[in-house]
């Protein structure tokens, strides 16, 4: 069987493409693409398609329903419209045409496909019932039936054309024959003669017919099939005069019943083996054929359907308010077809099927209407997909509670409330502590389990009119809604503090967890959503400062550090691009010797407003914010350029040390660019020491080590900074390749008063030079505390006691020009 052919009329090339895709997927041949009203007509000339698929809206002076009507109208070419617009107007333009579909974009290919195939069925069935009528038009006009008149005794008498023409006689040579001789009629079953109707006419007077297919066999041997039958010929008194016998050929219609059970058998086998649900229904509502698809689609038999009504599938209202409205349109002629999504019933009792339902109205030739021909899809998976994305949409992924966004409408919607029934309002920000160290130590797997079993615990711990919500990372959210004491909201968070310290066990590992939370309340300390997150943010960073695992209330002394950490950080960004940061130098002084030996590098903000600032001001912003990173390199940069300058123009200087915050030594890029600034610089890498905290290189101490090995092997010293506040496992400081160890200076500013300072700064210096370890000593700020260190052979000090830090060209004229000559003490109180 040949394919369709089919021109598509778009003007949209992209879509054009696309619907050229689909049907040449369907099997159909598409024999030209139209871009405007005037070329659809010259190419559907050219190439007479069997379907035309037309775009409505079209660019030029015609648009799609004025080519549809010229098309049709001259060439009988069936069309279906696509479009995006439904309104009434268009929709009656476009019935005017006699269009054979009309789909709304956007459309799936599984009803393209059926429309064309509904279609192009369609068009078939009139053509052929237009040839039909034709043909026995023609023939009547021109044929008419086969008339035989004959007397009482069954001599012929008259013959019409027609009977000439099947008899082979002309009426010359019929007149006087009985017509028995004339005609011999043969049962098609038994092949046996039959007697003719005539005879049984005229002997008992009444009409005769014959009740079984009959054949008329020629003169020649021709068999023909008739329909014939006679009646008597009475006069006024009843007196029998003849009888009179009408009979036709019915080839043609024996011909045409047969392509009818063709096209009937054609009709049947796409209905049946249709992948999508189709029905046959009644005006009534009832089912007049199902397929096997719509069989599966609702779990009923086709016996159960067929003895039911449409409305057994559908809520009763829906059925009555919507569908009822859409069949009621098709008749009225309102629409020409529609398509909608309908939640249905399933046979099983509580089960629904998401559908979409198309339906088209059958008509007589007359224009009543006869049925509806109903196609209903399955759309339950599409519909899931949908709830499923709108789902994600306001949900965090991983645990399902609200998402920062749903959680910001829900609690917009609370204010809105609670500002009218005077309410107060809590909301609790809760972050976890310390579980970026979980993540790095125990993977990410074991991190999203343990934020699961967070989210498991405070949802069980919430009330059910409070509302619960992951903002990120470890972030989590609580609206608690009316509240009539503060003291209320104080009892929920400690509660929420010790559910969550109750141990977690996890893939055989048991984990203990603290949180910090920060509260702000609603009309209080602000009136909108961003006041009240914002401000309960401000409170829980309080919270993390006094020590984690508690809560904190928020306060408007708070608000003045939140701006000044804005402030902080703005302008920080700002000195980082204007070059306003400083490199202040201290020197390190030899206990052996009193020379100077190195200096530590110390970075100042030089601020056009502020003056002078001091790191205790702006190194813990630069440390929340990442900035100590680009901080970092600059200081790097500029102090190995410093130290190069010394080396190579004024003489013997041993080099500078450089300090390395906790942020910058988890960078992963840290060692890149320690290589690549002494590369640049030019700086031999002995004579840089980088300063790492305690705490720093023992949060990870395994990954700590191999970042130690990389320095070491290039040749850069390493000291532990602020030694002794921290909690260094023996075996690890036993196992980093480092050069010396620096005591804080809150060990030694009760020195030598205190017995405990002495204690702790003998052991630990004890410590070191059993390990093969130099020790340096910060904040020496009076003699005493000089004969103390020396006494101890401290090898290194630095602090007030020798010199402030100063800015490069004050070192250089202080220590430098003096050829690093003994540096006599001096009890300056400036500050640091």
């Amino acid at each position: 069987m040949l394919a369709s052919r089919i021109m598509i009329v778009e003007d949209e090339g992209i879509i054009a493409m696309d619907i050229r895709r689909q049907l040449e997927g369907f099997g159909y041949e598409v024999v030209a693409t139209a871009f405007s009203g005037g070329q659809a007509i010259t190419l559907a000339n050219e190439h007479k398609p069997d379907l035309v698929m037309m775009d409505i809206v079209l660019k030029g002076e015609m648009d799609g329903i004025s080519a549809a009507h010229a098309i049709a109208e001259s060439l009988h070419i069936p069309v279906i419209f696509l479009t995006a617009y439904s309104d009434p107007a268009t929709l009656l333009r476009a019935k005017a045409t006699g269009a054979y579909g009309y789909l709304i974009k956007p459309f799936r290919p599984d009803e393209l496909h059926a429309s064309i195939e509904v279609a192009l069925y369609k068009y078939q069935l009139e053509r052929k019932l237009k040839e039909s009528e034709q043909w026995f038009g023609k023939t009547l006009h021109c044929i008419s039936d086969a008339v035989i008149a004959t007397d009482a005794e069954g001599v012929i008498r008259f013959m019409n054309p027609v009977a000439e023409t099947i008899t082979e006689h002309s009426l010359e040579q019929a007149k006087g024959k009985r017509v028995s001789e004339l005609m011999t009629l043969i049962a098609e079953s038994s092949r046996s003669v039959i007697e003719n109707p005539v005879l049984s006419t005229l002997q008992n007077r009444t009409v005769t017919g014959i009740d079984c297919p009959t054949l008329f066999v020629s003169q020649s041997g021709v068999e023909i099939p008739v329909d014939d039958g006679a009646a008597p010929i009475l006069d006024d008194d009843g007196t029998l005069l003849g009888a009179v016998m009408v009979f036709r050929d019915i080839t043609a219609r024996r011909q045409m019943e047969h392509l009818l059970r063709e096209s009937e058998e054609r009709f049947h086998s796409s209905f049946e083996l249709a992948a999508i649900g189709m029905a046959l229904i009644a005006l009534d509502g009832s089912f007049l054929q199902v397929n096997n698809a719509l069989c599966e689609i609702f779990g009923y038999t086709r016996d159960e359907l067929l003895g039911s009504n449409l409305q057994i599938l559908t809520h009763a209202d829906h059925h009555d308010k919507v569908i009822n409205l859409y069949l009621r349109q098709l008749v009225t002629d309102v629409l020409p077809t529609f398509q909608i999504e309908v939640e249905c019933l399933h046979k099983m009792v509580g089960k629904t099927i998401w559908t979409m339902i198309s339906a088209s109205l059958v008509r007589t030739a007359g224009g009543e209407p006869q049925y509806f021909i109903v196609q209903i899809q399955n759309i339950s998976n599409r519909k899931y997909a949908e709830q499923q994305l709108i789902y994600l949409a306001n949900h965090d992924p991983l645990t399902g509670l609200l998402n920062r966004d749903q959680f910001h409408n829900r609690l917009t919607q609370a204010l809105s409330t609670g500002q009218r029934h005077n309410r107060k309002l809590a909301v609790m920000y809760l972050d976890l502590d310390r579980f970026k160290l979980i993540n790095d130590t125990l993977g990410h797997r074991l991190g999203d389990l343990l934020l699961q079993a967070v989210s498991d615990r405070l949802r069980a711990s919430v009330r059910s009119n409070d509302i619960l919500a992951r903002l990120g990372g470890d972030e989590f959210i609580v609206l608690l809604s009316d509240i009539n004491q503060i003291d209320d909201v104080a009892r929920i968070a400690q509660k929420t503090l010790d559910i969550l310290t109750q141990p977690f066990t996890l893939e055989g590992n048991d984990l203990v967890v603290t949180a910090s939370i920060g509260i702000s309340i609603h009309p209080d300390d602000g009136k909108d959503s961003h006041s009240l997150l914002m401000n309960a943010d401000t409170a829980m960073y309080l919270a993390k400062d006094r020590g984690k695992n508690n809560f904190q209330f928020y306060t408007l002394e708070m608000t003045e550090k939140s701006i000044e950490r804005m402030k902080v950080e703005r302008g920080l960004r700002h000195a980082l691009a204007h070059d306003e940061l400083r490199l202040h130098y201290q020197p390190q002084v030899c206990t052996g010797s009193g020379v100077v030996v190195s200096a530590e590098a110390l970075v100042r903000w030089q601020h056009p407003e502020w003056g002078l600032v001091y790191p205790d001001r702006f190194i813990t912003v630069a440390e929340e914010t990442g900035l100590i990173v680009p901080i970092g390199a600059w200081v790097l940069r500029e102090a190995c350029l410093q130290a190069k300058t010394w080396i190579e123009n004024d003489g013997p200087f041993g080099g500078v040390a450089v300090n390395v915050s906790a942020r910058q030594f988890l960078d992963t890029n840290l060692f890149q660019t320690v290589k690549r600034t002494l590369a640049e610089t030019g700086l031999n890498p002995s004579a840089l020491e980088l300063e790492i905290t305690e705490s720093a290189i023992m949060q990870d101490p395994e990954n700590t080590l191999q970042v130690l090995h990389q320095f070491q092997g290039l040749g850069v010293r390493l000291s532990i900074d602020d030694f002794g506040t921290g909690y260094s496992s023996l075996t690890y400081l036993r196992r980093f390749p480092i050069q010396s160890v620096k005591i804080d200076r809150s060990f030694v500013i009760d020195l030598p008063g205190d017995d405990g300072s002495k204690t702790l700064v003998r052991a630990i210096t004890a410590l070191a030079h059993e390990l093969n370890l130099s020790v340096v000593v910060e904040g020496v700020e009076t003699k005493g505390q000089l004969s103390f260190l020396t006494e101890q052979k401290c090898d290194s000090l630095q602090g007030y006691m020798f010199s402030r830090p100063v800015s490069a060209e004050q070192f250089q004229q202080n220590f430098i020009n003096s050829g690093f000559k003994t540096y006599l003490p001096n009890t300056s109180n400036d500050q640091p």
